[in-house]
C-alpha cells in the first residue's frame, strides 16, 4: 500500500510536514538551473578534448592516475550539483583539492612520483584481505574469488615488502612524506586549505557536516533525509575553483592547450550567483513551516475489550499495525480503567475503537504489515490525546 497517498502533493513540501519524493525534487531542481544546462554542455565538449588528449599525450604515470582521479571526481561533482545532492558534491569538491595538490607534487619531485605509483601495493594488499563476501559465494564462484584474493595477497605482500624496504615503515600509512597542508604550502595552494577543511566536515562526520540536512524550527531540531542544498552550492563554487585550478597546472606542466576549457569553467564559476539562488528558492520549499509530529504509539481498546498496538506517522495520516512493547499490560489495564472510571461506552463508537497516544513510549511497526488511513480507526479527523498515559506520569 502507498504510504504516501494521503499526502497533498499540489502544494509545496514546506506545507506537508517536509514530505518530498526524491525525483520530485529533482525534477524542481532541474526547473531551477535550466539555464545551466548550455553551459555545462559547452564545458563537456572542451573537457573531453581535454581528457583525450591528456591520456595520450602525458608521460608521467603518476600524473595520469591523479588526472583519472579528477576527471572521474569532476565528471561526479556536476551529477551531483544537478540534482542537488550537496553531500556528495561537498565530497567530489574536497577530493578536487586533494587531487590539484598532489598533481603538482608528483609533477615536481621523481621521488614523490615514484612514491605514488609504488603506493598501489598497499591498496593491492587491502583488496587482498577483503574477504567479507567469500561465506556469501558457493561452488566454483567460491572457489574462484578465493583463488583471486589468495593469489593478490601474494602478489602484493611481494610489492609491500620491497616498497617498506625502501621508504619505511610509515609507507604503509601514506605515499607521501609530507601532509597535504604542507604539500598545498608548497605549490601555493594552502589558502584554500580552510575550504578544504570545511568541505571535510561531511567525510569526517563531524557536527557541523549536517550542514543543510538540519535547521533550527520554532525552537526546535528539526533533520533532514535528503538533499544539503547549502552544502550543493557551497561545493559548486569550491569544487569548480579546485577542478579549473588543476586544468590550470595541466597546461602549465604538460604545455597540453586547455585555454578552452579554463573559459568554460570560469562561465560555470561566474553561474555561481544564480545557482545559489536557486538551491535557496528549492530549499525553502522544502524545508517545513513547523516542526514535524513525531511517530507515535496508539493504544486502541474494541468492545470486546480487545487491545490492539499502532504505529501513526502524523505527517502521513497514516498507521500500521505494531508490536505491543514489552511493559504493555500496566499500560492497557491503565486505558481500560480509565474507560471503566469515566463511563465510557465502546458500543456506541460505530465499530471504532477507543484510542489514545501514549507519550514516551515506542512501537515498531508489524513485519510485512500494510499502511491504512488514520481515519479508519481514529474518529473523524480528531487525534488521540497524549500525556496522561505516559510512563513518566504513571509513576508519580
Amino acid at each position: 500500500m502507498d504510504k504516501y497517498r494521503e499526502v497533498d502533493f499540489s502544494v509545496a513540501p514546506s506545507q506537508r510536514s517536509g514530505i518530498a519524493l526524491k525525483n520530485e525534487v529533482r525534477d524542481n531542481i532541474s526547473y531551477a538551473i535550466s539555464d545551466l544546462n548550455p553551459l555545462i554542455t559547452d564545458a563537456f565538449e572542451s573537457f573531453h578534448i581535454v581528457i583525450r588528449r591528456f591520456f595520450t599525450e602525458a608521460n608521467n604515470e603518476a600524473g595520469v592516475i591523479v588526472g583519472n582521479h579528477a576527471f572521474n571526481d569532476f565528471d561526479s561533482l556536476v551529477d551531483f550539483l544537478l540534482s542537488g545532492d550537496g553531500r556528495n558534491a561537498a565530497r567530489a569538491a574536497r577530493s578536487l583539492y586533494e587531487h590539484l595538490i598532489n598533481y603538482c607534487e608528483v609533477m615536481s619531485s621523481p621521488v614523490s612520483s615514484e612514491r605514488y605509483v609504488k603506493h598501489r601495493a598497499v591498496t593491492a594488499n587491502l583488496l587482498g584481505g577483503m574477504t567479507r563476501g567469500t561465506p556469501l559465494l558457493r561452488g566454483p564462484e567460491l572457489k574462484r574469488e578465493r583463488n583471486r584474493l589468495k593469489k593478490l595477497s601474494r602478489d602484493s605482500a611481494r610489492d609491500l615488502a620491497a616498497a617498506l624496504k625502501q621508504f619505511g615503515r610509515r609507507f604503509r600509512a601514506d605515499w607521501s612524506e609530507k601532509n597535504l597542508r604542507d604539500r598545498a604550502a608548497t605549490h601555493g595552494y594552502e589558502r584554500h586549505y580552510d575550504v578544504y577543511r570545511l568541505l571535510s566536515q561531511v567525510t569526517h562526520g563531524s557536527c557541523g557536516g549536517v550542514l543543510g540536512t538540519y535547521a533550527d524550527i520554532k525552537g526546535k531540531p528539526v533533520h533532514r533525509l535528503g538533499p544539503s542544498l547549502d552544502l550543493a552550492a557551497l561545493a559548486y563554487l569550491e569544487g569548480i575553483s579546485f577542478f579549473r585550478d588543476f586544468i590550470h597546472e595541466i597546461e602549465k606542466r604538460e604545455g597540453q592547450d586547455t585555454g578552452d576549457l579554463v573559459a568554460s569553467l570560469n562561465r560555470l564559476i561566474g553561474h555561481w550567483p544564480s545557482y545559489r539562488k536557486a538551491m535557496a528558492t528549492v530549499d525553502r520549499m522544502i524545508w517545513p513551516e513547523n516542526p514535524p509530529t513525531p511517530p507515535t504509539a496508539i493504544m486502541a481498546i474494541y468492545g470486546s475489550s480487545r487491545v490492539r498496538w499502532f504505529y501513526w506517522e502524523p505527517a502521513l495520516n497514516m498507521m500500521k499495525p505494531a508490536i505491543p512493547p514489552a511493559d504493555a499490560e500496566w499500560m492497557e489495564e491503565s486505558l481500560k480503567e480509565k474507560i471503566r472510571s469515566e463511563g465510557i461506552d465502546l458500543e456506541t463508537l460505530d465499530g471504532k475503537p477507543f484510542t489514545s497516544a501514549v507519550a514516551k513510549v515506542s512501537v515498531i511497526p508489524k513485519p510485512d504489515s500494510d499502511w491504512f488511513k488514520a481515519d479508519a480507526i481514529l474518529v473523524g479527523k480528531t487525534k488521540p490525546k497524549v500525556v496522561w498515559l505516559g510512563r513518566e506520569v504513571h509513576q508519580k
